[in-house]
C-alpha cells in the first residue's frame, strides 16, 4: 500500500509547472502562515526572488507562490515572504506566507550580500570581544 505522501508525485508536479520543490513544515501554531524549510535536499541552483516556489509537507500541506522578498537575515537563515501563486488558487487564493529558509538556498541580491557581510562581521568581532 502507498502512503498518502509521495515526494516523486510533487518532484514531478514541480517539473511540470516549472516551480523548484522545496520540503519543509508549517509552523502548526501560525496556521500554515510560516514554513519552517529544511536544510536537506539543498535545490541544485540556488533560488533568486520571484522564483516560483512549491511548498510540500510530510502531512500533504502544500503551497504555490513565489519568493516575493526577503523580510529578515538571521546567522544561517532568510526569512523570507512567499506570496501565492494566483493561477493555482483560483477563485480562493490564500494568504501570504513566510518560509525559514538556510541562507546557501537563495542567492541574495548584491545589497544584501553587503549587508549580510557586514552582520556577520559585527557579530564575530562581538563575540572575540
Amino acid at each position: 500500500m502507498e502512503s498518502a505522501f509521495s515526494l516523486e508525485h510533487f518532484s514531478a508536479i514541480a517539473a511540470d509547472l516549472n516551480y523548484v520543490l522545496l520540503f519543509g513544515q508549517p509552523l502548526p501554531e501560525l496556521l500554515c502562515t510560516v514554513w519552517y524549510i529544511s536544510s536537506q535536499p539543498a535545490p541544485s541552483v540556488p533560488l533568486v526572488l520571484g522564483q516560483h516556489v512549491l511548498l510540500v509537507s510530510p502531512a500533504s500541506c502544500t503551497y504555490f507562490g513565489h519568493l516575493k522578498s526577503i523580510v529578515r537575515l538571521e546567522n544561517s537563515y532568510l526569512d523570507v515572504s512567499v506570496s501565492p501563486e494566483s493561477s493555482e488558487y483560483d477563485p480562493f487564493i490564500p494568504e501570504s506566507c513566510h518560509i525559514h529558509l538556510p541562507l546557501s538556498f537563495i542567492l541574495l541580491p548584491w545589497t544584501c550580500q553587503i549587508c549580510y557581510s557586514h552582520f556577520t562581521s559585527l557579530l564575530s568581532r562581538n563575540k572575540h570581544e
